[in-house]
């Protein structure tokens, strides 16, 4: 194209160099977004449900020092799949990010939104074939979820943090554990959200799940405390402590580091400010006055910790061996490299302060713990340190395995349980497991459908059948007929067994409340607010355009 004047020219060779589909080519398009998108589902809704089946899920070493068991997973984690496999087809990759985007809120639910997505565009790709526009497809989803909500809302049932409901927070907590770990420890993690929940102090991030190869799943303990899967550095290794005082940074500890011919410290009361001192690495006047400088910035950052009486420092950053030396010598045990997150809980439990810089501390950032014990596991080469005792409330649960794929599956069960947990008592409302929930979105669906009138109240009776997916997969991975599920769900729920649903362990249907299987409600909403999200994201789009190269010239 040209325009007189300041002409501009632009070379339409090299627009689309890669290549486009548009045009009459739009619709295949969006068919072939539709198709890329649910093959994302077609991957995980094997492993839905307690009888769900497992994905090998490998990644590329980041190291050449890794071994096999580094790189490959075993595991029927939805959010786990979606994060590591890689899918090159655009429509794919979104519905993989959204979807894995559930567990990020909600901790778990991931698989079911992947679900939701995949079935309702599948539904959706079948209308456009028979002419359905996709903006009316579209106006059908959003028209759908608030009556899902609805139906999401009649089937809930209440839920608080009294004793009446301890055995409904239970069931949730056994539900989305699924047997993983051994039924004392699960009901002793219950106990402990229990009380947490009625002082008011539950909160996820103060429960943490560790995974130590050794030993056997039964082995596997809780914890009244922190415990860190770490050891003491240095020589100073106390097996015991008793009233410990702790000093906790973010900070890497260090010093001073080389920069060419000049030495810089980063201690000092001001940390932020540098200091700088100018050596000769071949002169040995310059390399002793180093040294004694050296010493000096160590005492100056250790003196408060050593006036306060601090007996361990934990850093979530590194800390180098002379400070960890000197620190030695006036009997501070150190612990380095620990998860900035749990060393957060913890401050928050022991009033102590997580500081930026240990040029800020003093003696009321301290926090105390009541005991600190050592415990060595020689047949693995690991140490673990257990911090017990603390004035508020935090917990662990640590894992045994005899690999590390169990303890790793283990432990992200009891996270999303307590996380589940956390939500149910949160919101005050959990739903019937096993598809039941989903049948009673389904009827709820089809009955509305005739009241929308129109094209519209076709895609709410798709939605209503991509709905019904969930309790039909759940019968099929667990061994049963789904067709013979579904029919006998239809007619439990229309006699208004609301709670109708397939129990997959047993493998029969039965009631989920009775059984004890219930999810939180805002897990539901989640996973169908996700799904819907993914579903009108993907039908919105009807170009892909790839590899762009446009040459604009202009001439006077």
């Amino acid at each position: 194209m040209s325009h007189d004047g300041g002409r501009t020219e632009t070379s339409v060779d090299g627009i689309m160099a890669e290549g486009r589909a548009s045009g009459s080519d739009r619709r295949s398009v969006v068919q072939g977004n539709v198709a890329a998108a649910t093959f994302v589902a077609d991957i995980v809704e094997t492993t839905l449900g307690p009888r769900g089946r497992d994905k090998v899920v490998y990644r590329k070493p980041e190291k050449e020092e890794e071994g096999l068991d580094d790189y490959f997973q075993v595991t029927n984690s939805g959010a786990y799949i979606l994060k590591n496999v890689p899918f090159e087809a655009p429509a794919a990759s979104m519905v993989a990010r959204v979807a894995a985007a559930q567990d990020d809120r909600h901790g778990d639910g991931t698989t079911t939104a992947t679900v939701y997505a995949g079935r309702i565009l599948a539904a959706a790709g079948d209308l456009i074939e028979r002419g359905f526009h996709p903006r009316t497809v579209i106006d059908g989803i959003d028209g759908a979820v608030p009556l899902i909500d609805d139906a999401i809302d009649v089937a809930a049932v209440p839920v608080d943090d009294g004793d009446r409901d301890r055995d409904r927070v239970a069931d949730v907590v056994h539900t989305t554990l699924g047997g993983t770990v051994a039924e004392p420890l699960a009901d002793r993690l219950v106990a402990w959200i229990h009380d947490a929940a009625a002082d008011g102090s539950l909160d996820p991030e103060t429960v943490h799940a560790e995974s130590l190869r050794a030993g056997s799943l039964s082995d596997s303990e809780f914890v009244d405390g922190l415990v860190l899967k770490k050891s003491f550095a240095g020589n100073y290794q106390p097996s015991s402590l008793t009233d410990a005082t702790i000093a906790m940074t973010t900070q890497a500890v260090t010093a001073s580091q080389q920069v060419g011919g000049r030495v810089e410290s980063d201690a000092g009361a001001d940390a932020g400010k540098t200091q700088s001192l100018q050596v000769s690495a071949t002169d040995a006047a310059d390399l002793q006055r180093f040294t004694e400088y050296e010493r000096g910035v160590i005492a100056e950052r250790v003196q408060p910790l050593v006036d306060a009486g601090v007996d361990v420092l934990l850093a979530a950053n590194r800390v180098d061996e002379d400070t960890v030396a000197h620190l030695d010598r006036h009997g501070i045990a150190v612990v380095r490299n620990a998860d900035e997150a749990r060393l957060r809980a913890l401050a928050a439990a022991t009033d102590g302060t997580l500081l930026p810089h240990l040029g800020a501390f003093e003696a009321s950032d301290a926090g105390t713990v009541g005991g600190i014990t050592r415990r060595e596991y020689p047949e693995v080469e690991q140490e673990a340190i257990f911090l017990r005792n603390l004035p508020g409330n935090l917990a662990s649960v640590l894992l045994h395995g005899s690999t590390w794929m169990a303890g790793w599956e283990a432990k992200r069960n009891v996270n999303a349980a307590v996380a589940a947990a956390a939500s149910a008592l949160e919101t005050g409302q959990i739903v019937p497991g096993g598809g039941a929930t989903e049948m009673a979105i389904a009827g709820h669906l089809r009955d509305a459908a005739p009241g929308v009138g129109g094209r519209e109240s076709m895609v709410i009776e798709a939605i209503a059948d991509a709905v019904e997916a969930v309790p039909r997969l759940l019968a099929r991975n667990a061994g049963m007929d789904p067709t013979d599920a579904i029919l006998d769900l239809r007619t439990a729920h229309s006699r208004g067994e609301k709670d109708a649903s397939v129990l997959g362990l047993k493998r029969e249907l039965g009631h989920a409340l009775d059984a004890g299987v219930v999810e939180p409600a805002a897990f539901k909403r989640g996973s169908v607010y996700t799904a819907a999200g993914a579903a009108t994201t993907v039908l919105r789009i009807d170009d892909v355009i790839t590899g762009i190269d446009v040459t604009v010239s202009e001439s006077p």
